[in-house]
């Protein structure tokens, strides 16, 4: 996949205007999280928010650097395919997924802000359909993360080079509602582009989310995150490779910065051990929201039963398909389960993962209850299921 331009994380002098707020440094700059007035988004630097539109298909103000660039017939092109999609995507999921979390999430303790999605990739888009009110998403995939690089012409080949590699890394997401990982990680790795950045800027403007500051995470020797507000660094800072990221945003009604983050890591047992910042990261910030969809089943499997383990003992909600934890750790009289749509055995390439009690719980109608969308691999509507969880 190309990416075609990079900016550097470069906030604006605050305002000294009195506001009720909270200030987070991070790296060599703060980013204010203001509570119950509108942000006041002249403080910081729109040109991240602008690459966000424009690999989203959305217009960018004229007073934009870019703002000619999308006047381009080959962006012309991407907006117009953007909208078609988009609007299919809309009507055929992310409507129904809406409804249903306003209807079925209900239950969930509004403080629960933090979701935990390990195997998603760079899938905010779910994790914002299904969870709109949090204010921080932990991303989890082996998909890499790159340095962007600096500037981005109109007449530069590798712009529509990379808007026609997004359209097709996003053809299987916008039809079935999940990527294919072998795929999408060959396409984030073609051409002096990469990176999972891009698609989370893109999800971000596609849902009226502005894009304020960037920073990037890297490691300590011992291979554990470094995610203290001084260790995350700006794109001028970053001499190496990065191995997540930190994306500072706000919704459409612009009275927070939320947060973004994504790592790129191996979770299987030997790895996650060392992950402590991360596992903090995770359960420092108020009651946990575990979600995973298409994640191979590999929570079934000995080689993940640590990162099983923590999600088990420190979420307090869940909600997954069935390629998720197994029913049998959760169906123990420690969690309060409900049960949506239908249970067919796995895709053949996980004939390994069939669930007889799964099967056994979906054979009662009693226990089930109507799902208006499909996801997952089973993504015919018919033939998806989804599960919440409540711990007790």
């Amino acid at each position: 996949m190309v990416l075609f331009f990079t900016l550097t994380g470069c906030q604006k002098t605050a305002s000294t205007t009195p506001v009720k707020e909270d200030t987070v440094k991070t790296g060599t700059e703060a980013t204010t999280v203001e509570t119950g007035e509108k942000l006041d988004l002249s403080k910081y630097d729109m040109r991240y928010d602008d690459m966000a539109k424009i690999l989203g298909g959305i217009e960018v103000a004229a007073k934009s650097k870019y703002y000619k660039l999308t006047q381009d017939k080959g962006w012309k092109e991407h907006q117009k395919f953007f909208a078609t999609k988009w609007a299919g995507l809309e009507k055929d999921i992310l409507d129904s997924v809406e409804y249903w979390a306003e209807t079925e999430l209900k239950d969930f303790d509004p403080k629960a802000k933090t979701v935990f999605y390990p195997f998603g990739g760079p899938d905010f888009l779910f994790a914002e359909k299904f969870f709109p009110n949090a204010n921080i998403y932990i991303l989890q995939g082996l998909e890499p993360v790159n340095k962007l690089p600096n500037e981005i012409k109109a007449t530069d080949a590798s712009l529509r080079d990379y808007l026609d590699d997004l359209q097709a890394s996003l053809r299987i997401l916008t039809t079935r509602g999940y990527f294919i990982t072998k795929q999408m990680s060959s396409d984030l790795q073609q051409g002096i582009f990469r990176g999972v950045i891009p698609v989370m800027f893109l999800f971000l403007a596609r849902t009226e989310n502005t894009v304020l500051d960037v920073k990037y995470i890297t490691t300590n020797k011992e291979g554990d995150f470094l995610l203290k507000d001084e260790e995350l660094l700006s794109a001028d800072q970053l001499k190496n490779g990065a191995k997540g990221c930190v994306i500072y945003f706000t919704d459409k009604n612009q009275k927070e910065v939320k947060k973004l983050y994504y790592f790129s890591s191996d979770t299987q047992n030997a790895s996650w051990a060392k992950r402590k910042n991360l596992q903090k990261l995770v359960t420092d910030n108020g009651p946990v929201i575990f979600f995973t969809k298409a994640a191979s089943y590999l929570l079934h499997g000995d080689g993940f039963s640590a990162l099983r383990s923590f999600i088990l003992e420190n979420a307090s909600y869940l909600v997954q398909t069935d390629t998720g934890i197994p029913v049998k750790f959760l169906e123990n009289g420690k969690w309060d389960m409900t049960y949506y749509g239908t249970y067919i055995k796995p895709i053949s390439d996980f004939p390994w993962a069939y669930q007889t009690q799964l099967k056994t719980i979906y054979g009662d109608d009693s226990k089930v209850k109507h799902m208006p969308f499909g996801i997952c691999y089973r993504w015919k509507k018919e033939e998806s299921n989804i599960m919440k969880g409540i711990k007790k």
